[in-house]
């Protein structure tokens, strides 16, 4: 790990993002290991799709999955190749992509 500046001039707007380095598994494995409850939309209710992220109707869409529970959706991330902001509709335009260009994430 590299060093990590801890002085800043006075008045520096500092911003911490201690899960960062998190990805969508380890968040499932620690919602698993803590049995945090989560909103039956993360599952798939029978239609063969489910939501990885919730926002509003505009941003969000499902994707296909059969996962039914955290056991199942950790299965089905360890084995997929599907990035994490799949289904995010801010990021067909590149809208994030910007956002992150410009500083903000």
């Amino acid at each position: 790990m590299g060093s990590v500046k801890t002085r800043f001039e006075p008045g520096t707007h500092v911003r911490i993002h201690p899960l960062l380095d998190w990805t969508e598994i380890n968040i499932w494995e620690y919602i698993k290991k803590e049995n945090i409850p989560v909103i039956p939309l993360y599952f798939d209710q029978g239609s063969g799709s489910r939501y990885r992220s919730l926002g509003c109707a505009p941003c969000t869409g499902a994707i296909e999955s059969t996962a039914k529970n955290v056991d199942q959706i950790i299965e089905e991330l360890r084995n997929t190749k599907v990035a994490e902001r799949s289904g995010r509709a801010q990021d067909a335009d590149r809208g994030m992509e910007k956002l992150r260009k410009d500083g903000y994430m």
